[in-house]
Formats: structure tokens, sequence, C-alpha cells
């Protein structure tokens, strides 16, 4: 009788070879990860076709309502999350889900078949709970004072001497020894935040892989490319040690990205240059010059992460590192000195041209600044919130900010920026101050460290340190007791909302509409042209005003915004059919229960209703049927629309704008609003026209 694995797609016509084959490691093994998988497909539901406006992390804390999640993936357009059991799982796949009235497009996970090299067990990136939001927040509860919160939260967040050592450390030492069968004299070494003693608890690894002998950019014995293959070929033949293998060759620093399986910790190798290590070792040594440098970067790199202000597109950690460095070097402060100043007293060693060594036995001046680290933060927000990125540069090198004006021409640049002088002759070799901001790199001199940052994440992040000094001031009153945990668990926005929406409705053949029949007859309207058109901007608020109050269903305030700065409530009859004010603003809130499912909805058929009056009956019905839906959980939508009279030609123009909603949701609404906006009032006084209707007849 023929006996069959199932399990390894195996023939075996043998029954003694067959029970020997499932008491093997191979069976064995393939059994193991086969039961994970189906552990891990049963607990698992993959979310695809996500919308746009609603971010991946949304998604995840929408999800956690269903059940504890124990892993999840993010990816461009879809999100895969693993719950601790399979219950959340069976219930989401046999029911609908609704987030922010969309309904999820929600299948159960399928392994294909390369999973098994990139997801075995126990190998996948675990989200280390040790800076989950929630153990933050614990540890604010259950410390009652700053010093004691701060002690907490850095113990609980760090990585440890004695971990680093025995996590990080001991990977560099496995290269050295995997890989001198290639390159006999290799070296590995650290750099980053582990090499800084700024590495959180589930930090990648940085390394730069020095293989004793120069790298070609063409036609050497090693070229990058020859490097890259020799390093996958080691790294292919060993794939239960080295997975999720990806070399990024033409980089500007290439690397290969590696998940090392036996310490769980995601690398990054590169090898063209060590420009890392040296500036890993500054900023490291800038951190045992004052005893409140640490904590504060420990602080602002979290607050970094937690705001999304730091990472790909933004600022990096590096860069933020070097923000604080430029805080902490100006005059008012002077707890760290210029840079350059520790290049001064050694012998330099140049590498690409560069000095990137520094005495660490410089001799500095005393500190006689001996603010909290409460304070030094609220300082650090304050001259940020407020500092001028678009005009000046960030200079770490010699703590000050040079206007960017400045570095247009070498020769106007102070005499000890010499060696920047001879290596930027070359225009392709200077400074890339073009960008919205610049921060110099204090060994890279010509290299800005922001340069892909747009002006929008500037904005954004100048916006966040407005608020964090605000959270810092307000918890002086108790001692800075809530301080940590109001600065890093506060919601803040991830974009700068500075989407609009134009709307402009002309008066064209509509300007005598609404008129009163004896209107050319009247002698009390002394200046005709000038009330026709009056009565026009009257018709049109009027109109707008009940798309947003009657169509919409939002609370509408009407505001004078002739002047920005002191809008006044006013009264609409009077102020708006007379030429006190040329612009109103009205502030709409509520939510979207009247904009969603408009199109199931048939309005009257009425010839004689006009279309305001058939929108608003869609609208009545909208909510109704909106109101039943047990999974419709309303939108909050708060925005203003500024109104503004132009004579020439007459015309109205709707601004739309939103500081409350992010972008992706204000854009959904406002351009369906705007649209609104024009097509109704349009259809409006064209009803009005042909029927010969005044205002009070709609």
């Amino acid at each position: 009788m023929e006996n069959y694995c199932e399990v390894c797609s195996l023939k075996l016509r043998d029954n003694h070879e067959f029970q020997i084959h499932l008491t093997g490691q191979k069976h064995l093994k393939k059994y193991q990860f086969k039961e994970f998988q189906r552990r891990i497909t049963e607990n698992s539901i993959f979310v695809s076709s996500i919308p746009k406006y609603i971010s991946k992390d949304a998604v995840i804390n929408y999800f956690l309502q269903y059940g504890q999640i124990s892993k999840h993936k993010i990816g461009k357009n879809y999100v895969i999350i693993e719950f601790e059991n399979r219950e959340p799982a069976e219930y989401l796949l046999k029911n609908p889900v609704w987030l922010n009235n969309i309904k999820l497009n929600i299948q159960k996970r399928i392994f294909y078949n390369n999973d098994s090299k990139r997801i075995p067990d126990n190998h996948l990136a675990e989200t280390t709970k040790a800076t989950d939001l929630d153990c933050i927040k614990s540890v604010f509860k259950n410390e009652t004072t700053f010093e004691s919160q701060l002690e907490t939260f850095l113990n609980t967040v760090l990585l440890s001497d004695t971990e680093v050592e025995a996590r990080y450390e001991s990977i560099c030492k496995f290269l050295d020894k995997t890989f001198a069968c290639v390159f006999p004299n290799c070296r590995s070494y650290r750099f980053g935040s582990t090499q800084m003693g700024l590495g959180f608890k589930e930090c990648d690894l940085d390394i730069y892989m020095d293989i004793g002998v120069p790298i070609y950019e063409l036609n050497g014995a090693f070229t990058m490319r020859k490097v890259f293959k020799e390093v996958k070929h080691v790294m292919y033949k060993m794939n239960n040690i080295f997975i999720n293998i990806i070399p990024i060759l033409k980089a500007k620093t290439p690397i290969i990205k590696c998940y090392y399986v036996p310490n769980k910790v995601s690398c990054d190798i590169s090898f063209k240059n060590a420009f890392g290590i040296y500036k890993s070792n500054l900023i490291k040594h800038c951190l045992s010059l004052d005893t409140r440098i640490k904590p504060l970067m420990v602080i602002i790199k979290f607050w970094g992460r937690q705001s999304k202000m730091s990472g790909s597109g933004k600022i990096s950690n590096y860069g933020l590192l070097l923000l604080i460095i430029f805080y902490l070097q100006q005059p008012e402060i002077r707890i760290l000195p210029p840079l350059m100043e520790f290049q001064k007293t050694c012998e330099p060693i140049i590498i690409d041209g560069w000095q990137v060594n520094f005495d660490e036995n410089t001799v500095l001046p005393p500190i006689t600044n001996y603010s909290t680290i409460p304070q030094l933060l609220t300082g650090f927000f304050e001259f940020y919130a407020n500092f001028s990125f678009k005009k000046n540069i960030i200079c770490p090198w010699d703590g000050i900010a040079h206007t960017k004006e400045l570095f247009t021409k070498t020769s106007n640049l102070p005499d000890y920026m010499t060696r920047y002088k001879e290596i930027a002759v070359q225009e392709e070799s200077r400074l890339s101050v073009g960008s919205f901001a610049c921060i110099q790199d204090p060994i890279e001199l010509n290299h800005n460290n922001i340069a892909s940052v747009y002006s929008k994440k500037i904005m954004l992040f100048q916006k966040n340190c407005k608020i964090s000094e605000e959270i810092c001031t307000s918890s002086q009153e108790d001692n800075y007791k809530n301080l940590l945990e109001n600065l890093l668990t506060y919601d803040y926005k991830e974009e700068v909302n500075n989407l609009v929406v134009v709307v402009t409705i002309p008066s064209g053949l509509y300007v005598d509409v609404g008129l009163p029949d004896n209107f050319q007859d009247r002698e009390d309207i002394v200046h005709k042209e000038i009330y026709k058109k009056d009565n026009w901007y009257f018709i049109v608020f009027n109109i707008v005003k009940d798309i947003f109050e009657k169509m919409c269903k939002l609370q509408v305030t009407v505001l004078s915004a002739d002047n920005e700065t002191k809008q006044q409530k006013i009264e609409v009859l009077s102020d708006v059919h007379t030429r006190k004010a040329q612009q109103l603003l009205l502030h709409c809130t509520g939510n979207d229960s009247a904009l969603l499912n408009r199109k199931s909805c048939t309005g009257s058929s009425d010839l004689r209703r006009s279309p305001l009056n058939k929108e608003i009956s869609i609208s009545d019905i909208a909510v109704e049927r909106n109101s039943k839906r047990q999974e419709y959980k309303p939108l909050k939508l708060d925005f203003t629309c500024i109104f503004e009279k132009i004579d020439d030609p007459v015309q109205v123009k709707l601004v739309l704008k939103s500081d409350k909603m992010k972008n992706n949701i204000f854009k959904n609404y406002g351009n369906f609003i705007g649209s609104k906006l024009r097509k109704v009032t349009m259809n409006t006084l064209l009803h009005m026209k042909r029927c010969k209707l005044t205002l009070n007849d709609l």
C-alpha cells in the first residue's frame, strides 16, 4: 500500500520508511511551519483597497476594538492584521465592516510559496511592547514626579549597554567571521542610534562593513557591484540566518537590507564610506558633555516618532539630533560649543576631503546654564516654532544660522570655512541651499541633511513645535508632572491643511433675478444699478446659506471676513443686502449624514419645485436612511466659506478651507460641496428667472 505525506507532498511505498520519514527533521520542520501557517491564517485578515485619505494607522487602531492585535504589516495599499485568537478574524470575514462610511474590503490571508523564506516561525520582526503607547502611558501613571517619570521612561524605551553588546554587537562579530572567506580583512562597525546610545528597544542596526580593500566605481578588482554580488552569494546560502535580503545598489549610499534571524534584528549594511561612524561618535561625545543632553535627545526623538515628524520623507532622526545640538549652541543656552572646536587640536584624518576625527580631550569653558530638562524642552520647541527655515541655514559646525545668500558665493564665507571653500569651487560640490530648509552636516560640510524635506513638512514641524511649546508651558503649573504624558501622547496632526476649494458664481443673465415687479418705477430706489447688484448678491448669499444649512444640514455662523483678525457676527438680513461687507465668512459645522448615499435617494419630480428644494428633499431621505444603518458613524465636518462680492464683472467668489479637518477628508467633501454650490445655485437662479420668482417664493 502506498503511503502519502500531505505535509511534504511525498509518496513512500514502504511503511517502515514512511514511519521513519514522519519522525525525521525535515518532515517535522515542514509540519511545524504548516501548523504555523494554519494558525496565522485563522487569526489573520487581509484589508485592501483602503482609500488614500484613510491612514493605515487609523485602520490598525480601528480594528483594535474587535480584539487584541499581536502583529500587523502595513503595505502600500493594504494592511495585514494578525489577532491573538481567531474569533475576531472569523467575525470580520463574515460581516461587513465600515470605516469613515467606507466599506472595507476584508479577505482571508493567503500564504504564497515564498512565505516560507520571508516569514518563518518566531522570526517575524515583533513590535516591541516596551515602546507601545499604552505601555508608555502606564509609565506616566505609575510615577508621580517628572524626575521619576523620566527615569522610568528612559529605562523603558532605551536599549541598555548589555542589550547592545549581546544583541547588536554580536551581529558585527558574526559578520566578520562569516565574510572572512570572501574578504579576509573585513571589519564591521556599528553606527547610528545603537552606537550613540540612543537606540530604542526595537531599533534596526546600521552597519558599515570595511572589506579591507578599496572599492572602485569602475574597472577595479572590487567594484560596488562585485561586493554586492559576493555578499549576496554568502547570505543566500545561509537562509536560516539571513532573510528578507534586499540589495539597494543605486542609492547615494548603496546598502544591503536584511533580517538577522538569530537576534531578530533588521540590518542595513553599507560599504561606501565610514562617515556614519564618525558622525555617530561625534554625537555620542556631545552626550557625554552634560547629563541633560541624552534625556533631552531621547524625549525629542520619541516625540518626533509619535508626532510623525521623523522618518521617510520627513526630518531624519540624525537631522533631528542636529537640530537639538544647534539649539544647545545658541548664545542664550551655550551648553554645547560649535562642533568645529573639537577639530582644532587634533591631527586631521581626511576622508573624501573632509576632516572626520575630533579631540575628545578638547578643553571647553565651564557650562553656566543650569536650566532643567523641561525648560530646555520648552526652549527647543519655542526656538524652532519661530525659526526662519526659508531664509537661514542651520550650521552646527560653527553654531551660527547663516543666511542662504551668504553661501551663494564662497568668497563671502568666513575664513575658517577654508576646507569647504576648496571643495565648493565646483558648483556641483556646493551645499544645496535651494531647498526650503537646510541643515549643514558638521562633517560633510557640503551636505544638506534635510534637502529632500518639502516645505509642507517643515511647516507642519513648526506647527507641532508650537503646540508642544504650549504643552510645556502649561505643564509648568503642576511642576511638569504631566509634561511627558501630554507631550508624547498628544494627537499631533500628520498634515498641514492648506487645501482650498474655490467656486465662482457669475451673474451673467441672472443679475435681474428676484427684483420687485415695480422695480423700474420705484422712486425710492435712486441708484438702480447698485441696487440690482446688491440684490443679486443677497439672493446668491441666501441660496448658498440654504445649501449649507438645509441641503448639507450644517450649522452656519455668519461673520464679517473683511478684517480676519476681528471677525464679528453680523446681522445677515441687514448687512448682506448693503455694501457694508464685501466679504462674509460662513463657519459651517456638523456631520456628513446628508452627503452620503445621495445617488440612491430620489427627490421630488415636481417641475415647479426649485433645484434647491429638490436637493433638500434628497438630503432629508439620505439623513433618515443613514441614521438607520447600524454601521454608520457620522464624520464631523468643520470648515469655513469666504463669500466675496466682486463688482467687475459682477460675480461671487466662494473659498472653502479648513484647519480642523484632515487634508484627505476635506478634499473629498470640500470638492463635493463646492460642485454642489455652483450647480445648485446656477440652476436655482435659472429656475427663478424662468418662473419670475423672488427669494421669498423659493
